[in-house]
């Protein structure tokens, strides 16, 4: 609450007899905290002379001394009414508003005040209090995340003093977080332009710009902040998240080590800690991170996810750890949050189903790319398409997904109750997650069940540890009957085939003519997926295949492998697995689009044959391998994430390239780059294999998704 202006005590009566001897009594009944029978003398000089002026106002005092708030109102008015002239009542009388949340009438009263008063003495310092309370209180309500009222509060504040730089600021926080982006640059900016040379200033700028993807605006607002204090923590931390962003992973490194220096209790600063750390593929490091993130703050539901999917790539955790871990995540964050109420959905199992579907990847993003296809060939007449968007900002891809929905709501700036409520409000039947807990997932919004039917969907190879979700929908590649049933609280819903097809770009390039051993005169290995994703049992598989060979080479794409400290890092890696760094050429990452320069496709002429990675397998960059006419080796893993190679690879009927062991696939990589022959007639013809396969079958699929629908709805008006 506020910090109320304290009473110096009853005030001398200014009435005439009897009301001055029941004042004078109240006074020395107040000074000894005798504060019953100061209001009965006060209400007696009220019933002498209900015009007293200061009797009013002392009981108003008096009654927010007591705990008695909502009495005090009608007395400030008539102390105000009474004596329009005095300063401090009209302050009291603002400051009472604002307690009892009346932000609106405060600001009128502060109004009048400056309108009739504005140029008396002591006028400037009454509104100054005044404008000091309400920016105190904002804080309190931003901190709460009560975002209307901060942001009613706030407004308020700059009313009346627009040069107020830290509650423009916090406006364009506020506006930031209620997804009014442009708003939020412009009172950013504004903020900054007030107080060019505050650092907290910059360092919320480039958090905001980290969030909308502008990577490179982030940085360089961020490395001002850190500039103008080199030990401001959060700046630090927020420059780690930028640089990740922008790949630079030495740099944002060293600046998340350098927050945790200053802060050692910061959660933000070991998450991006972490994050650093698993994209350079230091799995075990990274989880440790997120270990201390947790203990620093036990309820930091980021730290949770990102330590959950860190685990999918790590080596040595086992699908029933993972397991643990998630039913752990959704006991302590999902289930209390669970509403239990009927559904008045609908019931009829024949008509037109709603469905919604909530990611963040509802732009340029491998999800999109794997979803647009389903959504162009679901039956319209059967389904009613919602898309719920979590980014703040969007994309051309964005624009044309549009056009594939029959509704879009973007809900980034809307609390997890809001948009649950929103969901809710739709009648929606059918909620499909696309994220897991992956970044920008709302898994709490499914965690409150706002539709009676809740399913994951693609963007998150495993269980969400949510009993609120009833469905995974995945195959019986990637989740073998009998094998992954144990590790989930969803049923696990298999497709009669792939639960995802392929959508190449529409500018995909032409396939090498000749593969390069044609006129290197030996087989180039090559990896392009994430280095995160490559434990060190790869590695080591990886160095007895060039052993075998002596004359192959092996071409990996590595995120910042340019800048030198990455480098080093990455090669000691390499060496340590017993890979020969002068037969490994490292590149760095290209962007899929290049405005200038070689292009990310180009990268699949540099080699012959592929290796996937495990035990986290290449998805998107599996299917795009094999378009551009390259064959990939991949290893059978015990659990989705490491068993997208062996389900595309059977998608293309090329099983025979998925191992079943270390051995079998060192083996299987060997026999394929000695039989020249098989190589050249495996790459024959390969992008018009993979076009011909179910891997491209956009309508079976669509079809099959939808069935998978129908049953789900079903089942559940049968279940009464």
């Amino acid at each position: 609450m506020l910090k109320q202006r304290q009473s110096r005590g009853i005030e001398q009566p200014r009435a005439v007899q009897p009301a001055e001897r029941f004042f004078t009594k109240a006074a020395e009944h107040y000074a000894a905290g005798r504060f019953e029978k100061a209001r009965r003398n006060l209400q007696s000089v009220l019933d002498a002379a209900p015009g007293h002026a200061a009797a009013h106002f002392e009981l108003a005092a008096l009654a927010r001394r007591t705990g008695a708030s909502a009495t005090a109102l009608p007395h400030y008015v008539a102390a105000l009414r009474c004596a329009p002239e005095r300063p401090d009542y009209w302050l009291a009388l603002a400051t009472a508003l604002l307690e009892a949340g009346r932000v609106a009438e405060a600001r009128t009263i502060i109004e009048r005040f400056l309108a009739q008063h504005g140029h008396a003495d002591g006028a400037r310092a009454i509104v100054m209090n005044f404008v000091n309370l309400a920016f105190a209180e904002a804080l309190i309500h931003y901190t709460n995340n009560d975002d209307p009222q901060a942001e009613a509060l706030l407004d308020l504040v700059i009313a009346i003093d627009e040069t107020h730089a830290a509650a423009t600021y916090y406006a364009g926080a506020v506006a930031a977080r209620r997804n009014n982006l442009d708003l939020a640059f412009n009172l950013f900016s504004i903020a900054i332009f007030r107080e060019p040379d505050n650092p907290e200033f910059f360092s919320g700028l480039g958090g905001f710009l980290t969030t909308i993807g502008d990577y490179n605006g982030a940085v360089s607002a961020l490395q001002k902040a850190v500039e103008l204090d080199p030990n401001l923590a959060l700046a630090h931390s927020n420059l780690s998240g930028a640089l990740t962003k922008r790949g630079e992973y030495d740099l944002a490194l060293n600046h998340a080590k350098r927050a945790l220096t200053i802060n050692p209790n910061l959660a933000g600063g070991y998450v991006n800690l972490g994050i650093s750390l698993k994209s350079l593929g230091s799995l075990t490091e990274a989880i440790s991170a997120y270990d201390r993130a947790i203990d620093c703050e036990p309820g930091h539901v980021t730290a949770h996810s990102n330590r959950l999917f860190a685990k999918l790539y790590a080596t040595d955790v086992s699908p029933a750890e993972y397991f643990r871990d998630a039913v752990t995540f959704g006991r302590r964050f999902a289930d209390p949050l669970l509403r239990r109420r009927p559904f008045a959905n609908d019931r009829d199992p024949t008509r037109r189903l709603r469905i919604g579907f909530v990611s963040a990847d509802l732009c340029a993003h491998a999800v999109a790319r794997f979803l647009e296809p389903v959504l162009e060939r679901l039956d319209r007449n059967a389904f009613d398409l919602t898309a719920y968007m979590t980014r703040g900002t969007e994309d051309a891809v964005s624009l044309r997904l549009r056009g594939k929905f029959d509704a879009w709501h973007s809900i980034a700036g809307l609390t997890d109750n809001a948009a649950a409520d929103l969901v809710e409000t739709h009648a929606i039947d059918i909620l499909v997650d696309l994220s897991g807990h992956s970044a920008g997932h709302r898994l709490l919004v499914f965690a409150r069940k706002p539709a009676p039917i809740q399913a994951t969907w693609m963007g998150h190879p495993a269980t969400t540890g949510l009993t609120a979700i009833n469905y995974r929908i995945t195959d019986a590649v990637h989740d073998v009957p009998g094998t992954s049933d144990a590790f989930h609280t969803e049923t696990v819903w298999r497709l009669p085939g792939v639960s995802a097809t392929y959508q190449p770009p529409t500018d995909l390039p032409e396939v090498r003519r000749r593969a390069p051993f044609e006129d290197r005169g030996y087989v180039t290995f090559g990896v392009l997926n994430r280095f995160e994703k490559i434990g060190d049992h790869a590695l080591r598989v990886w160095a007895r295949i060039l052993r075998e060979l002596p004359d192959a080479r092996l071409f990996m794409v590595v995120g910042g492998v340019e800048a030198p400290e990455v480098r080093e890092h990455v090669q000691e890696r390499l060496s340590g697995a017993g890979l020969p760094l002068d037969r490994v050429l490292l590149h760095p990452r290209v962007s899929l689009h290049p405005r200038v320069g070689p292009g990310y496709f180009d990268l699949y002429h540099e080699f012959d044959i592929a290796l996937d990675s495990f035990p986290y397998n290449g998805g998107t960059t599996s299917c795009e391998t094999l378009c551009m006419g390259v064959p990939f080796i991949a290893l059978k893993g015990t659990h989705a994430a490491g068993r997208t190679g062996v389900a595309v690879l059977t998608a293309v009927g090329l099983q025979e390239l998925a191992a079943e062991t270390l051995e079998d696939y060192a083996a299987c990589a060997v026999d394929l780059a000695r039989d020249i022959d098989r190589l050249r007639a495996i790459r024959s013809g390969l992008r018009e294999r993979v076009f011909a396969s179910p891997l491209m079958n956009h309508v079976r699929l669509a079809e099959e998704v939808g069935d998978a629908f129908r049953t789900m709805w079903r089942r559940w008006v049968d279940a009464g």
